[in-house]
């Protein structure tokens, strides 16, 4: 008899065991709740004339039943934190992020978002805080999608992940 032929059931039971536990642990898996997010984001525009002139809102909510803490906007943890992708009528694409700051004091200051509550923030058209926008003529309509997202800071334990919003069309005017 070969040598390898006296291992053949050793290899083909190792086999078999193996496919069982992983078809288990996909069951178990399976079983368990999918956990959602955690926040969600959400576009808030103005109503009525002059939205280029208006901010728009970007609504973080706490989805969770437990507070969060998430990084203030004025320090460097929170500063950059929002930005805006947008696509054009005819299919050209941009990003909006804030203009690079310098910070003369800064910590990693946090603020509490009780469970099911919600921050509001801005983003506005100004040229001197945000830069990205195209030109934006009267009757302009783009697709926007809102990124907020937060890296961990290891001394400052606060909310840190990528969340986007839906993508929705905007007209202005």
């Amino acid at each position: 008899m070969p040598r390898f032929a006296k291992l053949a059931p050793i290899v083909g039971l190792a086999l078999l065991l193996t496919l069982y536990s992983s078809q288990v642990r996909s069951k178990e898996d399976a079983a368990a709740p999918a956990k959602g997010p955690d926040i969600r984001v959400l576009l808030a525009v103005p109503e009525g004339h002059g939205t280029t002139k208006s901010p728009l809102h970007v609504i973080i909510q706490n989805l969770t039943d437990k507070p969060q803490s998430h990084f203030e906007e004025w320090n460097s943890w929170g500063y950059g934190n929002l930005t805006v992708e947008w696509t054009d009528t005819e299919g050209k694409t941009g990003t909006v992020k804030k203009v690079p700051g310098g910070w003369d004091r800064n910590g990693p200051s946090t603020i509490a978002l009780p469970p099911s509550e919600a921050l509001v923030r801005e983003i506005s058209f100004d040229p001197k805080l945000w830069d990205g926008w195209p030109d934006l003529p009267y009757g302009s309509r783009l697709t926007l999608k809102v990124i907020y997202q937060c890296v961990p800071a290891p001394k400052a334990p606060a909310w840190s992940g990528k969340v986007a919003s839906k993508e929705q069309s905007v007209l202005f005017r």
